[in-house]
């Protein structure tokens, strides 16, 4: 893009235990030093999997590492959503008019589990990070992007309880019909585990493959879901 002169950008989002990794370092420099126009977006969420930040990292955060690779660096309120739109306009415009990198942390909160087989109550801080709110899961509640940008179109007159009522209906309706019709829908063939990323399997995956397929036909009675003729022609 650099060299195509046609004034882009590129933009990559990360979480702030993504930054832990030893390839963010490299990134950073790598684009500080070649003046590539990236902006580098990390969403500090407050935990990596089920590890808080406290335990990630001692400084303040993942913003000042730009500012180490001689990059200009921004934190933000994550959850302000104009906050958020302003800071990544700002970005691009240094990224296409000077040809620099930029660091954008956009401080926020993971409400949900880090995946369905993750129990986050495990290790959740039960405390909250301010005086005045029950849980930490409050105080974030409290911040809702969701309600923080809907009274601010709701007090300029932009949107109205009413509306957000009707589309929930709607929405509601239209989700549940959409699950519905994707649970008519056949599943994929098992042989998809190991098709979807090489156009030629490596040994190691052929072996997987093959030991799979025996598992299933060894005992195939407690795989009644899998197609018979999926396992044999896996």
């Amino acid at each position: 893009m650099k060299l195509l002169r046609k004034g882009r950008c590129a933009i990559t989002y990360f979480g702030e235990g993504c930054a832990s990794e030893g390839d963010i370092p490299s990134a950073l420099n790598i684009a500080s030093v070649h003046g590539c126009p990236t902006i580098f977006f990390c969403r500090n969420n407050g935990y990596a999997i089920s590890t808080h930040t406290d335990d990630q990292y001692k400084s303040d955060g993942i913003a000042p590492r730009g500012v180490a690779f001689g990059m200009p660096s921004i934190r933000v309120d994550g959850n302000d959503l104009l906050a958020v739109y302003a800071a990544t306009q700002m970005a691009r415009q240094i990224a296409v008019e000077q040809g620099r990198p930029s660091l954008i942390e956009a401080m926020t909160y993971r409400i949900g589990a880090h995946s369905t087989s993750d129990d986050d109550s495990k290790y959740r801080r039960p405390e909250s990070p301010e005086a005045g709110f029950d849980s930490e899961r409050a105080y974030w509640d409290a911040r809702s992007p969701i309600i923080r940008f809907g009274s601010f179109l709701e007090a300029r007159g932009l949107w109205s309880a009413e509306e957000e009522e009707a589309l929930r209906k709607v929405e509601r309706a239209r989700s549940i019909k959409a699950l519905n019709d994707a649970e008519k829908v056949a599943g994929p063939h098992v042989k998809h585990l190991f098709t979807d990323v090489y156009d030629k399997l490596p040994w190691m995956l052929k072996d997987q493959q093959a030991a799979l397929k025996a598992h299933l036909l060894k005992y195939r009675e407690h795989y009644k879901d899998v197609p018979a003729a999926h396992v044999d022609s896996l």
